[in-house]
This record gives C-alpha cells, structure tokens and sequence, in this order.
C-alpha cells in the first residue's frame, strides 16, 4: 500500500493544480471614437461608468489599427475570421434596395 501513496499523491497535486483561464471580454462598438468615453477623456459628453471601471480594474489596448476606413470589412472579418484584403471585401457593403 505505501508503494502506491506517493504516485497517487503525484496524480492528485497535479490534478488539483490546473491553470486558470483568462478573462477576455471583447466590445466591438460602431462610430465610437477613441475619446467618447471617460477612460481615455475625463471631459467626454458622454457618461460610461461600467466601462471606466473595467478599464480602471483591467487591462486596457490603446493601439488600435483598422486596415479600412468604414466599419464594414471589419464586421466581415470578425465575423469570418478572414481578412479583408485578401477576400476583396474592403469597400462599404450596402443593404438591398426596394
């Protein structure tokens, strides 16, 4: 039996010593510029509470880079996980019209 203790005892401080995961919360907004909220502008017209404190309390990206100017090829890209360039999807992508 004591043969037995130290390899179980192995086996249960490995089982019971698993890395956490991270936490990543992504927060994709439309037409929101780098200084509209309180984080990056204490004197910003608009009040974001919630998200000042997130990133007070975390970890925050402060260099961003969009490779098109308009907001679709973007949506395409997260959405398809593809890049926008090489599937020629870098224009802006108009509804249907009735």
């Amino acid at each position: 039996m004591s043969r037995y203790f130290l390899p179980a005892l192995v086996i249960l401080l490995a089982a019971s010593s698993t890395a956490q995961s991270p936490n990543i919360l992504f927060i994709l907004v439309d037409d929101l510029g780098y200084m509209d909220i309180g984080a990056n502008n204490p004197d910003t017209f608009y009040e974001t509470p919630n998200i000042d404190q997130l990133a007070a309390d975390g970890m925050r990206f402060t260099d961003g880079y969009a490779a098109n100017p308009v907001c679709s090829p973007t949506r395409y890209s997260i959405m398809t996980g593809k890049w926008p360039s090489r599937v020629d999807a870098t224009n802006f992508f108009a509804g249907k019209r009735e």
